[in-house]
Formats: C-alpha cells, sequence, structure tokens
C-alpha cells in the first residue's frame, strides 16, 4: 500500500459509533477477524463482496452507502421521519 492515499471509511466509523459496537462485536458478528475490520474502516484493506454485502445488511444500510457515504441514508432516513410524524406532507 506504500504510496497510496489511506482514506479511513467514515461511514462505517459513524455508524459503529452510534449503535455502541466495538469493532470486535461487528467483526465478529460478519464473520471476520477483527484486526481485518480495523483495516477495512481505517482504509487499508477493501473487503470481499460477501463482506461488503454483511456489513452493510448488519448497519442496515446498502453497499454504496456504507463505502461511498452516508448523505443518501441521512437524508431517507430524515424523509422517512418527516412522513411517519407528519412533517413531510
Amino acid at each position: 500500500m506504500k504510496g497510496e492515499e489511506v482514506i479511513r471509511n467514515e461511514s462505517m466509523f459513524k455508524l459503529r459509533n452510534e449503535m455502541g459496537f466495538s469493532q470486535r462485536q461487528v467483526a465478529e458478528a460478519v464473520g471476520i477477524s477483527q484486526s481485518s475490520y480495523a483495516m477495512i474502516e481505517g482504509g487499508h484493506r477493501h473487503p470481499r463482496k460477501e463482506v461488503e454485502k454483511k456489513l452493510a445488511d448488519f448497519f442496515g444500510v446498502t453497499v454504496d452507502e456504507l463505502f461511498f457515504g452516508l448523505q443518501y441514508h441521512d437524508t431517507r432516513l430524515k424523509n422517512t421521519t418527516e412522513n411517519v410524524s407528519g412533517k413531510g406532507e
């Protein structure tokens, strides 16, 4: 990875912390080691497709939201909340 830019996965970091889970807990839930999870969240490794899907399912978002940003997720959540509360009408 020498010379490559490392970009932390802010979506994974944000969701994990908001949900109150440790890296180890998430890793165990999706069937990978804690060190592998830490490398994925830290931007040092990209997971296999099946691990991407397991992580997205665990966090309740799409693979795109998880690996390309939560802006869509945050907007969708806000709109859903407004519609349920009647503010979206």
